[in-house]
């Protein structure tokens, strides 16, 4: 009698658990995910939506942050390309810059990214540089372009084909320019120069 007993209270106690869980089943909700039928690259061995890296030097501050709307990656041939890039970059901790991109590639062998597309870029002390491609080396921090570009700063406009420039715009000499608008100060004035 006892061991039925027993057997009588195994069952409803298996019961109780089986009811619980049920419940808890059905008030979870089902994710559904959506496959994205038609990629803008093929053949990378990794994709990802809504890509974000950051790195930090030695100290522990923040160097550069770049994401992107998507992102390539191509294991085999060292590249990475991005849709939508959105570029910042930090000097002790602050910001320095901000280079937007509609499309770009890394090739993680040169250190090399070579934007294309609408280009923007603005620095701290607000200069803007407009462009249509440009290359960034990542060790050396230098631009360069071969297509049209327009530097704005203190209300001076330089427009012209190719550029050789910092990252900062500091320093940046335009290989043909063809009109300048002139207001404010000169961008072409050195830094720090009065």
């Amino acid at each position: 009698m006892e061991r039925q007993t027993e057997r009588r209270n195994h069952f409803l106690f298996f019961l109780i658990l089986l009811g619980l869980s049920a419940g808890l089943l059905s008030a979870c909700k089902k994710t559904n995910y959506e496959r994205v039928e038609k990629e803008r690259e093929t053949g990378a061995s990794i994709s990802i939506r809504n890509f974000k890296r950051e790195a930090y030097d030695q100290d522990g501050k923040l160097q550069w942050e770049l994401k992107a709307e998507e992102s390539y990656v191509y294991v085999n041939e060292n590249k990475t390309i991005f849709y939508k890039i959105d570029f910042d970059q930090f000097e002790n901790g602050k910001f320095k810059s901000k280079l937007l991109g509609e499309k770009g590639e890394i090739n993680h062998k040169t250190r090399l990214m070579k934007l294309e597309g609408k280009i923007f870029l603005r620095t701290d002390d607000n200069k803007i540089l407009t462009a249509k491609q440009i290359e960034y080396n990542m060790d050396t921090k230098k631009l360069e372009s071969n297509s049209e570009v327009t530097v704005s700063a203190d209300g001076t406009t330089i427009h012209g084909v190719g550029l050789r420039a910092d990252k900062d715009l500091n320093k940046f000499t335009i290989l043909r320019p063809s009109a300048i608008t002139q207001g404010g100060t000169n961008p072409l004035k050195a830094a720090g120069s009065k």
